[in-house]
């Protein structure tokens, strides 16, 4: 009888450690599906780098997350179809320029390049006061 209730007891924790289908992946390497209503034109990494805070706020607008770690700085935008993180780095004194952009589609799986992305965002901008 102990034997029974060990063996079930295992079955049930073993049965307990399995998940099921993810919707959401970081790494699992899925490539991200871009899908806005308003897409705008594509805006090219490019393009974004070395533009300093004025300027992406004047071609993106506001951010909605503003991070500072040391000498690193992330902006995160978002659109109704991807979010935009903009790596911002400040040297030597100058001004914070962007270094390079990162794009992830509402799943969270990575858009490459983050060229429509940013092109949605700007079209649906949202202005400071």
């Amino acid at each position: 009888m102990k034997w029974t209730t060990g063996a079930l007891a295992s079955i049930l924790l073993l049965g307990g450690c399995q998940t099921g289908n993810q919707q959401y992946s970081l790494s699992g390497g899925e490539k991200g599906v871009f899908n806005s209503r308003n897409a705008g034109s594509p805006i090219s990494q490019d393009r974004l780098k070395g533009l300093d805070e004025a300027q992406l706020t004047a071609l993106l607008g506001a951010p909605q997350l503003d991070r500072k770690d040391g000498p690193a700085r992330v902006l995160r935008y978002q659109s109704d179809g991807c979010t935009l993180f903009v790596s911002m780095y400040q040297r030597d004194g100058q001004p914070w320029r962007a270094e390079f952009a990162d794009a992830y589609d509402t799943q969270l799986r990575p858009l490459a390049p983050p060229d429509q992305c940013a092109g949605s965002i700007a079209a649906q901008r949202r202005r400071t006061a």
